[in-house]
């Protein structure tokens, strides 16, 4: 089983490259470096950056050099102004070769707003005719194009693996910052509401026999109705045309994947597809972890085995504070995905997913025993640093246990 760590070039400006790989490698014991070479807009509490307790990310910038030939219209994402002139996903290839560690690069798709809003067309349309900046839509062939000119120039790196992130639908409760709703909306409502009905996806619903104006017209009626405060779910014929609407979302997605997946394997980089989906339980309410395979993911427009199968990796996203529920929803993964899919699972040694060391040991463990490929960790800049002792003490624990169990140590890579 191998082991990763998630990485802001923030961390690698601000405390030097060698530090870093000494922190993960020698201390935390993982393999490989997950660096973000694209990032979204954020504010993040940093427990040891030199340079930074709270940072306010730039947003939808680069931390390489962007080939701005690339991309279509000339919308590469700019280089990070704190990257302080630096190409830092060349600065950490380069050493980590000096090392024999292995790279991995981790970017942002669909959750951008610098491009959303320079090309309002980019962006989500709710059947309001409400623009969501900050929401790419993954339909769109503008916005499609820039996924492949983004991964293409990632790939021209010398990296194992590309970490796509976002490269779905977003969930409505998800979207920009200091969002806000001051009544009770329920989750059928809100899932609703962060629909896209811009041309693509109308034309991609209507390939799926739905009469997208007249869900529209009935949409809009029963949202009204359901802010005005009417209670129950949408009528039955309305719930079947958004189940065929979603049956078209997940297709985009999945056609999606299997491009981007092939634009990666052209430059010999394996594509690993995160699926949110775990970690949406805290924002979806009516959303439960163990439905993170079927509702949740559906509401992001994800069906796991299709996207596994167009993706070289699966990583599942287990944010969920009980070991218990943690290994249930990663046995619920493999056998949905089979035995032979790459799952890797992602965990933060934070809160409130880790109330304490005991929390991880059992999660990592289980992670080994459902057969993972690998483990990953989020995220490097948010940890106090004797959380790096956690992990190694974790990974230590998982391959005894193995040993012990007279099972493989190490699954797939």
């Amino acid at each position: 089983m191998k082991s990763s760590m998630f990485v802001f070039g923030t961390d690698i400006v601000g405390e030097g490259v060698e530090t870093v790989l000494d922190n993960l490698t020698a201390r935390a014991g993982v393999d490989t470096i997950s660096l973000s070479a694209t990032y979204h807009n954020a504010r993040d509490v940093f427990p040891h950056n030199p340079r930074h307790r709270v940072y306010r990310h730039e947003g939808d910038i680069a931390w390489f050099r962007p080939n701005k030939r690339l991309y279509p219209g000339g919308f590469a994402p700019p280089l990070a102004s704190d990257a302080d002139g630096m190409d830092v996903l060349g600065l950490v290839t380069d050493a980590a070769e000096r090392r024999g560690t292995d790279v991995k690069a981790w970017t942002i798709y669909s959750h951008n707003s610098r491009l959303s809003a320079a090309v309002p067309d980019t962006s989500v349309r709710n059947v309001f005719g409400d623009r969501m900046r900050g929401d790419l839509c993954p339909s769109n062939p503008l916005v499609q194009d820039h996924f492949a000119a983004l991964t293409a120039d990632i790939c021209s790196y010398p990296i194992s693996t590309l970490l796509a992130e976002c490269l779905h639908y977003r969930a409505f409760e998800h979207g920009e910052h200091h969002e806000r709703y001051l009544i009770d909306i329920p989750g059928h409502v809100r899932s609703a509401l962060g629909l896209c009905f811009c041309d693509s996806c109308a034309a991609a619903g209507a390939k799926h026999g739905v009469d997208v104006p007249s869900l529209e017209t009935a949409l809009r009626y029963a949202i009204d109705a359901a802010l005005a405060g009417a209670t129950g779910g949408f009528e039955a014929a309305l719930a079947e045309d958004l189940d065929r609407y979603a049956t078209s979302r997940v297709a985009t997605i999945t056609a999606l994947t299997r491009d981007i997946t092939s634009v990666a394997t052209q430059n010999g980089v394996r594509l690993s597809f995160i699926d949110h989906s775990g970690a949406m339980s805290h924002v979806m309410t009516d959303v439960t972890p163990e439905e993170a395979t079927s509702t949740a993911a559906r509401r992001l427009g994800i069906d796991p085995r299709a996207a596994a199968g167009a993706a070289d990796e699966y990583l599942a996203l287990i944010y969920t504070d009980d070991p218990e529920r943690a290994d249930t929803m990663m046995r619920g993964y493999r056998a949905l995905l089979g035995d032979d899919v790459p799952i890797s699972y992602g965990f933060r040694p934070l809160k409130p997913d880790c109330s304490d060391e005991s929390n991880l040991a059992a999660k990592v463990s289980a992670a080994r025993a459902a057969g993972a490929s690998s483990v990953d960790f989020y995220h490097y800049a948010m940890m106090p640093l004797e959380r790096l002792d956690w992990i190694a003490r974790a990974l230590d624990g998982a391959k005894d246990s193995a040993t012990r169990s007279g099972q493989p140590a190490f699954g797939p890579s």
